[in-house]
This record gives structure tokens, sequence and C-alpha cells, in this order.
């Protein structure tokens, strides 16, 4: 637990899923849990495309909290004009991150398309070996399935007063 009087300040990082999902600016580490945190756009703070997360406690008294940024409808030029702030309620100073591409973490790797067309050629290359395989299959099983024709003849032998019988 967290005895000290005098605040701990977090550490402040920029999150995102994938490029269409929003931009979490996510502080962890702060004591104490009078705080808060919020985006700026020219520095106005921002009402719309905001969705705040819950204040959390850590597992060592300090606490956690994250606020996200809707960027579906903003232009990656216009990126530089917003601002993550964390701020301490009786602490004048704030920490400001800036909305920065470089400083956003994430999990997501962009696929090159040279990496679409190779699986799409493979899955090709593997369709048209299996339907040869099929084919041939199927032409072989014809093939052996096919009767011979034999032609059985007969003959038979009887002499006067004896059954036929075969020669």
């Amino acid at each position: 637990m967290c005895l000290s009087l005098s605040p701990e300040f977090p550490l402040v990082s920029l999150l995102q899923k994938t490029p269409p999902s929003p931009v979490s600016c996510h502080a962890t580490g702060f004591y104490p849990d009078r705080a808060t945190m919020f985006w700026r756009r020219d520095g106005e703070e921002l009402q719309e495309d905001v969705n705040y997360g819950e204040l959390l406690n850590n597992h060592d008294g300090t606490f956690q909290m994250s606020v996200d940024l809707d960027l579906s409808l903003v232009r990656r030029g216009d990126w530089s004009r917003y601002r993550c702030m964390f701020q301490f309620s009786d602490v004048d100073q704030a920490i400001v991150t800036n909305l920065d591409p470089a400083l956003i973490k994430t999990n997501w790797v962009e696929e090159t398309p040279g990496t679409a067309l190779v699986i799409a050629l493979s899955a090709v290359v593997a369709l048209l070996v299996v339907m040869a395989t099929v084919i041939y299959i199927v032409y072989r099983k014809k093939k052996v399935e096919k009767p011979v024709m034999a032609v059985i003849i007969l003959t038979f032998s009887c002499g006067a007063g004896q059954k036929p019988h075969l020669v």
C-alpha cells in the first residue's frame, strides 16, 4: 500500500489496437487517486469522440486510468493538434502527451502487399494440386472398373444316347 503523502506521477502511454480503433491515453502508477485525464484539441478540452475509462486500483496501492479518443474522422495531418492531459486535482502541473504516431504503442503489424499475393498464389497452387489428384484417382478407378469382355465358347460333344458334356 502506498503511504506517501506526496503525489506519485504516472507513466503515460498512447495505445492503439489497430489503425481504425481509438487511441487510448493510459496513465498508470499514480497516487493519490484524485486526478483527471482528458484530451485537448488546439487547447480546448474535447467533449465529443472521447470515452472515459474507469479509475482502477493497481496491486501496489497506486492507480490507473485511461481516456480514449476516436480519430476515425480526423485527418492524420491534424493529429499534432491533439494532446492528452493528466493532472492531479491539487497540483497545478500537468503531464502533457502529444498525439504523435511515433509514440503510439501497438501489437498490430501492417501486412505488406507482397504477403497477400504469396498467400493467394499458394492457395491457388494447393487447389490445383488437389484437383489434379482427384481427377487422376477418378480416371484410374474408372479404368480398372471397365469390364473385360470375354467370350467363352463352349463346345458340346454328344454321342448317341449320351448326355452332353464339355469337351
